[in-house]
Order: C-alpha cells, then structure tokens, then sequence
C-alpha cells in the first residue's frame, strides 16, 4: 500500500519538476534575445552617430573657401635639385590671416599674418617664422611693394608664389583665417592663459570693442594688467596690439597665440576636436585635402612648436615714397640663408640667383626713392656681407691648411722618434757584435775581428739618420712658416680692400652722383 502511495506522489514531483525546467527555459531564451537587441541596437546607434558625425564634417569640409590655387602656378622652378632635397621631410605650410569684416578669405585682403610653418614630418618639431607684413619684397608679379600686397591682389596663389621666389622655397599648401575663425577655436579649446603687461592692458579694451563689432561674437572687457584667462576675442584683440611697440612685437604676440592653442589643442578630447573641425571649416580657405586634414587630427598630439622666429631678421625701415614704411632686409641674401638654417638646419645654404636679382632690384628702388646715398649704403651692407663670407672661407681654408701642417709635423716627428730608435737599437746590436767578436792572444793583446767594421758601419748609419731627422723637421717648420705668411698676407690684402672701399665712398658721394640726388 505504501508504495502504491509513493508512486502517484513521485510521478507529481517529476511533473513538478519538468514543468519548472520547460518555465524557465523559455524565460532564459528571452533573456538572451532581449540582451542580443539591447547590443544591436546599441550598436546601431553608435554607427549612425558615426555616420552622422562623418556626414556633418563631409558638409563642412564642402563650405570651405576654395580660391584659385594651382599648384603648378606657385612650384618654384629656380631651385635646383640639391635644394629641394634638402627640404625633403619637411611639410611647409603658408599660414595667412585676413582682416576681412565680411568672412571672405580671398583676395582683396591684406594679410595681416603671414607665416611658414614648417613641420618636420618626422619627429613632429614644428618651427614658425613670421613674416612681417610691412617687408618690401618683389610682389612675383613684376611689381615690388609691401609683401602683405601679394594676397590682395592675387589670394594666396600669388601670396605663396611671391614667398617661394623671394626666400628660395617650394611652399605648396596654404590656409587663410579671418579673425572671426579664430575667436570662435580658442572660445572652443576653453580659452587661453596670458600675462598682459601694463602697455598692453591699457590698449587690448578698445581692441576687444573693435573685434566684437567685426566679429559679432560677443567678449567682455578686461579689468587689470598680469596673468588673465581670456576668451576668442580678447586673445584676437591681444594679437593685433601694436600700438604700444612695434608689428615684430606683434608678430610674436601672434605666434605666442599660436603655441598655447597648439599645446590646448594636445589635450582637448576627440569631441572638442570634433566641434573645433566641423565649426572651422565653414571659416578658412586652404589647399590642403581631407587626408591631410585626418593626418594632422590624428598626429596633433605628436606636434610641438619648438622655435619661432621674425623675418628678415637683420632689417632697418626706409620710407619708400608712397608706398610708406617699408621694412628692408640687410640684406635679402644673408637673411634668407638664415632662414634656411632655421628651418632646415645642415650645411650653409647658398641663394638661387632668382634672390640675388631681387637684393639689387631693392637696392635700385632704395636708390630711386631715397636717393644714391642709401643705394651706396645697402650696397656696402651687401659687399660687406659678401666679403665676410669670402673671409670665413678663407679662414676655414687656413685653418685646413695649419691643421694639415701640424699633422705632417706630427706625422714627421713620430717617423723621426721611430727611426732614431731604430738606429739606437742598431748601434747597440753593432756594438754587441764587435764586442762578441774581439778576442786577446795569449799576452792579452786584442785581437780585432770582422765586427769592428760592422760596429763602424752601424756608427755611420745612425750620424744619417739623425741628419736626416733634421732635415725633416726643418722642412716641416719652413711649410708651417709658410703657411703663416699665406694666411697674413690674404688676412692683409682683405684689410686693404676695404681701407680702399672706404677711401673711395666720400669721392663717391661728392662726386657726380651726389649732384644728381
């Protein structure tokens, strides 16, 4: 009885227990089936986010200003092919910034800021040199004027065509920004950190009223001199400041800009240079593809700037008649061989004869708008210039000369040295042998053998030797006086020259051509 008890209550639990498994296995395959539409769905939103992100950056990558700009028109083809090897790894890129009230970016726009900004591609050190606004250079267009000119008349193709001739480069890229783009990337990156000195405070409040009504971005007014945050336009009025000092000043103001949105730009997050990009595009002209774009959103971390500098370094200011203030290289050789050691370092460059052309085409413009006397003076800076190189060259070729002496010297000395203990070692050999050969008779008397000759011999050949090493030594300081002499009387004929080239400027300027001015 008890186990037909027991049977109908085990076959309840097994029925139980099937029933609970069936329950929970249709539960746990919708469990599955909704984590699995949770994931694709999420996944579905992150692609659309992407596809999205990548359609909006696509139509702002459209609205950017595309001027004329052939490469093939700009290509410096004065450059040889050593030269432009040696720019190799290196990305220039022509920076120009417009004061245009308007948002165009084209020409009819005076460039406020040129730049050329070198990245060396492969350790990412970037290096900036300013190029003031005010330089009086050829135009690449049969005219010569106030570089900034270049850009208003023919936009950037003519911009960069004038800067590869005039400073022997092969700049094929460009990007043109007004100051509205500018503002609106640092309001972007957060803002900047500057420490404003007294001068500088007391003009940037009219600069910042002035920005806001070119602009239409709104700003506040700055209220101390010392370390203050500013916003887009309060660092844009920051840059242009120039009445307290000089436009080289205000190039580096512009370039210190520059550097601390660089180093922001390092630490932003993808979202920031998301906003950045998509918000600029709309606001700048540039050659540069959307590859090149990527490139350098991707590398932005690698970048540094790592030294920036104003151009022409050694200059002086001329008023060139109507065409005003003109900053004037002294002269354009030497400058743009320093640039060229800044940008690229290596050997010592050598100018294409395309730049000398245009160093005695200013010379004749100094001449023809302040008279022969400032002709006579660039031209004495550019003969001065030249003959300090031709004296470098020939100190380096004395001190060539010396150190090949000295090393023949030495050379000599250490033959002699050899040579005297050669026939040290001879002479001992030969008296070691005459000793060995002497023998004495049975009274004691000395018997003298073949080696007393030998000894005699070797006697001789050491007095050669020791002659010999006197001659040498004596032949070796003749060519060191010699080459003394040589390196005085060059040294000489080089201070002559210039005691005659000096002589010879007063009757110059006396003379007919004074009569002329």
């Amino acid at each position: 009885m008890e186990n037909e008890l027991q049977e109908p209550q085990r076959g309840r639990s097994r029925k139980k227990a099937e029933a609970a498994v069936a329950e929970k296995t249709p539960k746990s395959a919708k469990a599955i089936k909704r984590r699995r539409f949770i994931i694709m769905a999420v996944l579905e939103v992150f692609v659309l986010l992407a596809i999205f992100a990548y359609a909006y950056l696509l139509k702002q990558y459209s609205k950017i200003q595309r001027p004329v700009f052939e490469v093939k028109n700009v290509e410096n083809t004065e450059l040889t092919t050593d030269d432009i090897a040696k720019m190799k790894g290196y990305w220039n890129i022509a920076a120009f910034g417009v004061d245009s009230r308007d948002s165009s970016v084209g020409r009819g726009n005076n460039a406020d800021v040129i730049m050329i900004v070198s990245i060396n591609r492969e350790n990412g050190e970037i290096r900036i040199a300013s190029v003031f606004r005010d330089s009086y250079l050829s135009l690449a267009n049969g005219n010569y004027n106030k570089i900034n000119q270049a850009y208003a008349v023919g936009g950037p193709e003519l911009a960069v065509k004038a800067l590869n001739q005039n400073l022997d480069l092969n700049i094929t890229d460009y990007v043109t920004f007004n100051w509205k783009a500018v503002a609106t990337g640092i309001n972007i990156l957060g803002g900047v950190d500057i420490d404003l000195t007294q001068p500088e405070f007391k003009y940037i409040n009219s600069y910042i009223t002035e920005t806001v009504k070119g602009t239409k971005i709104g700003s506040v007014q700055l209220t101390h001199a010392g370390m203050n945050h500013l916003d887009g336009i309060q660092a844009v009025a920051y840059a242009r400041l120039r009445y307290m000092d000089n436009d080289y000043t205000r190039t580096e103001r512009q370039r210190r800009v520059l550097e601390l949105c660089v180093q922001k730009a390092k630490q932003a997050d993808p979202a920031t240079l998301s906003n950045l990009a998509g918000n600029l595009l709309s606001m700048v002209a540039t050659s540069l593809t959307w590859d090149d774009g990527m490139s350098l959103a991707t590398n932005v971390k690698k970048y540094s700037i790592v030294e920036t500098i104003g151009f022409p370094m050694d200059r002086r200011e001329i008023n060139m008649g109507f065409k005003g203030a003109c900053v004037i290289p002294n002269t354009l050789e030497k400058n743009v061989k320093d640039l060229h050691t800044f940008l690229f370092g290596g050997e010592e460059y050598t100018v294409s004869n395309q730049v000398q052309e245009i160093d005695n085409h200013i010379a004749s413009d100094i001449a023809r708008y302040r008279g022969r006397s400032e002709e006579r003076k660039y031209k004495a800076k550019m003969r001065e210039y030249n003959e300090g190189e031709e004296t470098t060259a020939a100190r380096k070729r004395n001190s060539s000369t010396e150190e090949e002496t000295r090393r023949s010297r030495s050379e000599t000395e250490s033959g002699s040295s050899a040579s005297s203990k050669s026939t040290r070692e001879e002479s001992e050999s030969g008296s070691a042998r005459e000793t060995s050969a002497e023998a004495t008779d049975s009274r004691g008397n000395v018997i003298t053998g073949p080696g007393a000759k030998s000894s005699s011999a070797a006697r001789e050949s050491s007095s050669t030797a020791e002659n010999g090493t006197v001659r040498e030594s004596s032949r070796a300081a003749g060519e060191s006086s010699a080459a003394r002499e040589t390196t005085a009387a060059e040294t000489s004929a080089q201070v002559t020259t210039r005691e005659v080239t000096t002589a010879a400027a007063p009757s110059e300027t006396n003379g007919p051509a004074a009569n002329e001015e």
